[in-house]
């Protein structure tokens, strides 16, 4: 999570001009005292259902008590009931997701670490009585990630890094409740390297789960899994190597969305300081698309919430904002983006989340953290905004479009097929390296003019593995994986 100072602006600014914003502030404090040096609101997670929109989230007080609390969120007020107090905790407050019933009602999934301890645990209401109906407590990662998709056919969540002892692994774990208990599978059984949250889709056929991980120093992986009548099937893989840190991975973000043309991933898991990279799958091929952003508006990480479908079927997400150009960007998979400044008080804010309903968007965000200003209230907002009157950002002519499409067939023995479509002129490299990173063939080097193109691949030239081809332009660096098999 970024913390980022705002300046005192009250109205959108767009890179078109300035434009009056239809946006409304509210400050969502439901309890006597207001967080006073804590984390204040912490790991919220919000989704819109029945015409309500419903929070789940960890509120902490100047006493440093915690609580796991629920909100109902109606146009004219906010309702919250407490779920738990946590007792002993370290500030290890991972997570939260929530889910709503086909009876509409609500069940809440959390992650932390109490007393030395770390928790994974569902709730779900009874009669206005929160029970809690999972309980998971092991050695893992120090973040609890939980995940669960709001309005999913079923009831069930994932939840990464777990140890299941004997073992050294930290698999990916889907839980279902079927009515009376909750049946566990493994959705990947990755090992210890550092994962990132989770984000999980349902659609009318499957559910999908998004996440990511790193192998230090020089490897990041980002996977989606889709569940079919015979399990988990790994549906999508792109691996990047170069020079990685090894921190700093809990902060970037895989998230999913789906609308009538299928399943969308949006990530900022790459090792080059390039934009989110957008896919979408429309039940066969996952393609690549282009985000495109003004560098000095928006920065190109520090996404905050899931991927949001409009009444329009349009998708959007939220892009935290470059410290000197403070503000928030609501972008639409076309590329356009509106560009908002958030009304506040004087100090630090941090995206939480967004929902769309009616039209509009609302992004929960909250003002002052634990580190500062220490002694200071932190304070909990809402802000609406009009979606009608975003103004939108025009793709940058200079930024060059490039889609790099999953090669076909795969695996395979004899040929493959490597696609990329170009938008617009620009210089362009294409090879092919093993998971050591090591160029074992060159397929391209040269200027690329608008249109399609096609490479054949022989896989009878290359010993049996895995493979990455790497599509590198001046602005962009796009990958997909190869298995050659014999």
């Amino acid at each position: 999570m970024r913390h980022i100072l705002l300046s005192l602006l009250l109205i959108g600014i767009w890179q078109t001009g300035f434009s009056q914003i239809d946006i409304q502030v509210t400050t969502l404090d439901s309890f006597a005292t207001t967080a006073t040096g804590q984390n204040g609101v912490y790991a919220l997670d919000a989704a819109a259902s029945g015409g309500m929109i419903h929070l789940s989230y960890y509120y902490s007080d100047s006493t440093s008590r915690t609580w796991l609390l629920y909100s109902t969120r109606s146009q004219t007020s906010l309702s919250t009931d407490t779920i738990t107090e946590i007792q002993g905790y370290t500030k290890s407050l991972s997570g939260t997701a929530i889910q709503i019933d086909s009876m509409g009602n609500p069940w809440v999934y959390a992650g932390f670490n109490s007393n030395n301890t770390r928790y994974i645990k569902a709730y779900h209401r009874v009669n206005d009585t929160w029970v809690e109906s999972f309980s998971l407590n092991q050695l893992g990662t120090p973040h609890q990630w939980v995940a669960a998709a709001p309005n999913a056919r079923e009831i069930g969540f994932v939840y990464p890094g777990i140890r299941i002892p004997p073992t050294n692994q930290y698999p990916i774990h889907y839980a279902r409740f079927n009515g009376t208990s909750w049946e566990q599978s493994i959705i990947s059984d990755v090992d210890k390297s550092e994962k990132t949250r989770p984000s999980v889709v349902s659609t009318d056929s499957s559910l999908y789960v998004a996440f990511a991980e790193s192998r230090c120093p020089d490897t990041l992986i980002t996977r989606v899994y889709a569940r079919t009548d015979s399990g988990w099937i790994q549906s999508f893989e792109e691996v990047w190597t170069g020079e990685y840190d090894c921190s700093g991975l809990e902060e970037r973000s895989t998230k999913l969305g789906a609308d009538q043309e299928g399943v969308y991933l949006l990530q900022d898991i790459h090792l080059d300081e390039s934009f989110p990279q957008l896919f979408r799958f429309d039940g066969a091929t996952w393609k690549q698309g282009d985000v495109f952003f003004d560098e000095d508006w928006v920065h190109p990480f520090f996404m905050s919430s899931t991927v949001q479908v409009d009444d329009q079927q349009t998708l959007y997400w939220i892009n935290q904002e470059k410290s000197d150009q403070p503000g928030l960007c609501l972008v639409r998979t076309d590329g356009e983006c509106g560009y908002v400044a958030l009304p506040h008080d004087q100090y630090a804010i941090a995206l939480q989340d967004m929902v769309i309903l009616d039209g509009y968007a609302y992004v929960y965000y909250y003002e002052g953290n634990y580190n500062w200003p220490w002694g200071k209230p932190v304070t909990f907002k809402e802000a609406r905004i009009s979606i009608d009157q975003i103004v939108p950002i025009q793709p940058s002519p200079s930024q060059p479009a490039v889609s790099l499409l999953q090669h076909a067939p795969n695996p395979f023995s004899g040929e493959s097929t490597i696609t990329c479509t170009i938008a617009r002129s620009c210089d362009a490299s294409l090879a092919i390296h093993d998971l050591l990173g090591r160029p074992v063939a060159n397929l391209f080097d040269g200027r690329l003019e608008p249109g399609q193109y096609a490479w054949e691949v022989n896989g009878q030239h290359l010993t049996e593995g895995m493979y990455i081809c790497i599509l590198r332009t001046p602005d962009q660096q796009m990958t997909t994986t190869m298995l050659v098999v014999h």
